[in-house]
């Protein structure tokens, strides 16, 4: 067993012990110490770990579904698997009996192709998300539409109030939404036609072919003048020039993410403006740390930045 500390899905191993306190540390999850147990194979055979983890998952749903004494719930616990070669995001899942909201949720996934051999997850013992509690309207509204008693909730958090930071909802559902970024189906291309001249990640610096730079988006090489689209409806929220990008568009979208366009030649959108999906909102250009005429195209997540390719609807570039 080892003590980890998650940092945004990025964790680390030291000191090894047979039971663990760990920091969660994720998007959705705040600081927190849980105890922790690591799980060494998914093997339900001769395995008490995986056997209790899905007696647990079994019983939370049966006692949330069929309206049982909330004293039936297992208590509310976490483990940590480290995935192993020819695993992934759906092999864990369905090992473990969750579902993808639980994994999607508590773990502050993306999407599932973030899940590959060596990725540390933190696996509950009941099924459900993880949830703000700043704003408990969005704790009944989840609770409502999934039928799900609240007395369950406050059990499983230990809280009569709820008055906590995050809240873990047993039985809970992620939003249609939520999903369709998940499955990366919920942004369009900015752009109709375009090649991708640099990717997301590590790069040459263009301007310094002896230094290297993290590219936190893609560009989409392009005419000067060619119509530039908002991938997914939402609100502009900056629309002016800015180091670096030249004459950017930022549009915000639900549940903490937003879409760059850089570069752009001219601004057709004003900040506050409220836009549609595929909604005219620049033309490309070249202004800005820019080598040539392209898009530069960027997704944020609570300001973290993600790999576009991973959220774009497939085939649409």
């Amino acid at each position: 067993m080892t003590v980890s500390v998650l940092l945004f899905g990025q964790p680390s191993t030291g000191l090894k012990m047979k039971k663990i306190l760990i920091i969660i540390f994720t998007l959705l999850i705040p600081i927190r110490i849980f105890a922790v147990e690591e799980i060494d194979n998914l093997s339900f055979q001769d395995n008490p770990q995986i056997k209790s983890l899905r007696e647990d998952v079994k019983q939370t749903i049966f006692t949330v579904k069929s309206g049982r004494p909330e004293k039936n719930l297992p208590e509310l616990k976490f483990y940590s698997y480290k995935v192993k070669e020819k695993e992934n995001f759906w092999v864990v899942m369905s090992k473990c009996s969750l579902d993808m909201d639980t994994l999607m949720s508590v773990n502050g996934l993306t999407s599932p192709y973030q899940v590959v051999p060596g990725t540390v997850l933190y696996i509950p013992n009941m099924r459900g998300i993880v949830v703000s509690g700043d704003n408990l309207k969005d704790v009944y509204a989840t609770t409502t539409a999934e039928k799900i008693n609240i007395k369950y909730v406050k059990t499983v958090n230990k809280s009569e109030s709820l008055q906590k930071k995050f809240i873990f909802i047993p039985c809970g559902k992620i939003s249609p939404l939520e999903r369709s970024l998940f499955f990366g189906t919920a942004f369009l291309s900015p752009i109709q036609y375009g090649k991708t001249t640099s990717g997301f990640g590590s790069r040459k610096d263009p301007f310094n072919s002896r230094r290297t730079e993290f590219h936190k988006g893609i560009d989409l090489g392009c005419r000067i003048g060619t119509k530039v689209h908002s991938a997914r409806s939402g609100k502009v929220v900056f629309s002016g020039y800015e180091d670096g990008y030249g004459n950017l568009v930022i549009v915000e979208h639900e549940f903490g993410y937003n879409s760059y366009y850089g570069h752009l030649s001219k601004i057709l959108v004003k900040t506050g403006d409220t836009v549609k999906a595929g909604s005219l909102i620049a033309l490309s250009g070249n202004t800005g740390r820019s080598t040539g005429p392209h898009l530069h195209f960027e997704i944020r997540k609570n300001g973290k930045v993600l790999n576009p390719m991973g959220l774009l609807v497939r085939g649409n570039l």
